[in-house]
């Protein structure tokens, strides 16, 4: 019997930037909110032309998509555009300019991203799905809702264990009774779908990434979006008390462990997110009133928000080490009091990631800058880390959050030798979390060591679009 035709539908013809990223453009006159909201320069609908001032017109988009107002200093720019040695207050225009293009959480949901509620990843254009693609998608295991939450119920306990023994450990310093990350939101996540969703997007990736060879149990990514559309749901966060906010900067924040599980390119926007929910709900300070899970919850943003920066924006990076890494250090010394023993590893923690910081401002502030470090002899940073890297041999407290500072350290590797012993280092800890973004940032170590000449590598880091944490 023959299939019947496709009633035609006539193409509506959107802006050239929409059309790059295989969205529906929205067609407002003279430039789209969808361009607009993502601070993306949208050409209009007026003639195009290709080629001005011998450049590509092309080149100005992205097949990936602009994700959000950070994602304007995400992507490695022309080397005519004056670098931030010579504008040491760029990094104060990149605030303003964050405040301006995104201010309110309504602008920064999803409708960054290439997921929609309970949608898989689009792959193209609607009007080139065939019926030959409509039937192999519903066949993929977990495609409907009904479908997904069958096999949930069927799964749920082995997910959720798989978020309190291999993630949950991996995200602290000591895993112990006070882990915040199993003792404070998986009981929540059993009681909010919003949560619970994030939790077991995170535990699905990394159920993936440990998994033999053939399609998962429960498609990752159909709960990552499953997830995405629980905070579509409550993106009004205005209208909502105290709580329900927490609960909304929470399931972000999951979602950010999840897109540094699985290494998705998504982090950047996901990033955003929460910054500007935060700001939404009026800063941290309003956070920490929250009792025990606002503790938590600040402690972790602000470990989060100076690993997160660098890898987004130079500019952005500056910022938060030199404003914020004091802060990031309270996840350390919040065992200081529960752990006395420990104290002595806990400060050498300390200071194998005030290194990396320091590495990188030297590479960032021009030498007259008042924050940047002391300079020292070339080879000195390096060989300072290495001796304070191998006094954590396999297996010992702390060892495994120790990867951000490490990957720092190993893009200023001179020597064969050093690049290393870094890589066998950062292979260790992917051989025990699995973690994707760990192989993620080795291809790209080697991409930036195989280069001729010594790059200015924070000015390259944030073309990986990964969370290294």
């Amino acid at each position: 019997m023959a299939r019947k035709k496709r009633p035609y539908v006539p193409k509506i013809k959107g802006c050239y930037e929409c059309s790059q990223r295989r969205i529906d453009c929205d067609g407002t006159r003279p430039r789209c909110v969808k361009c607009s909201v993502r601070g993306i320069a949208c050409s209009g609908f007026g003639p195009r032309y290709k080629f001005l001032d011998g450049f590509s017109s092309r080149r100005n988009s992205s097949s990936t998509g602009a994700r959000g107002a950070l994602l304007a200093d995400a992507v490695v720019e022309p080397s005519a555009r004056t670098s931030i040695r010579a504008r040491p207050s760029s990094y104060r225009k990149f605030s303003d300019q964050r405040r301006d293009v995104q201010s309110t959480w309504d602008e920064v949901y999803w409708n960054t991203s290439d997921y929609g509620p309970d949608e898989g990843v689009q792959g193209g254009d609607a009007e080139t799905t065939t019926d030959e693609d409509d039937a192999n998608t519903s066949q993929r295991i977990g495609h409907g809702t009904e479908d997904i939450d069958r096999l949930l119920d069927e799964y749920r306990d082995g997910i959720d264990d798989t978020f309190s023994e291999a993630i949950a450990p991996e995200m602290v310093v000591i895993d112990d009774r006070y882990n915040g990350w199993r003792h404070l939101i998986l009981p929540v996540a059993r009681s909010d779908d919003m949560v619970m969703a994030a939790v077991l997007a995170a535990s699905a990736f990394h159920v993936s990434a440990r998994a033999a060879a053939g399609p998962p149990v429960i498609d990752p990514e159909r709960l990552y979006a499953r997830a995405i559309g629980r905070l579509s749901e409550r993106r009004d966060l205005a209208g909502r008390d105290a709580g329900a906010r927490q609960l909304v900067i929470l399931a972000i924040v999951v979602l950010l462990v999840s897109v540094m599980v699985n290494g998705l390119p998504d982090f950047p926007i996901v990033f955003q997110m929460l910054e500007s929910a935060i700001d939404a709900v009026g800063g941290e300070e309003v956070l920490a009133d929250g009792g025990e899970m606002g503790g938590f919850l600040g402690r972790q943003i602000r470990k989060m928000r100076v690993y997160a920066a660098p890898l987004v924006s130079e500019a952005a990076g500056v910022d938060a080490i030199v404003h914020h890494a004091r802060g990031s250090f309270d996840c350390l010394y919040y065992y200081h009091s529960l752990y006395p023993n420990h104290r002595l590893t806990l400060d050498l923690i300390a200071g194998v990631r005030q290194q990396a910081f320091d590495m990188y401002l030297r590479r960032v502030l021009p030498d007259d800058s008042e924050a940047r470090p002391a300079a020292s002899p070339e080879d000195e940073p390096i060989q300072s880390f290495r001796r304070s890297l191998e006094s954590f041999p396999e297996g010992a407290l702390g060892e495994h959050i120790l990867i951000w500072p490490t990957f720092i350290a190993a893009l200023e590797c001179r020597t064969r030798e050093q690049r290393l012993f870094f890589e066998r280092f950062l292979l260790r800890q992917y051989h025990r979390n699995r973690f994707m973004n760990i192989p993620l940032a080795l291809k790209f170590l080697e991409g930036v060591w195989s280069q001729e000449e010594r790059e200015n590598w924070p000015s390259l880091i944030p073309q990986l679009r990964v969370f290294i944490m």
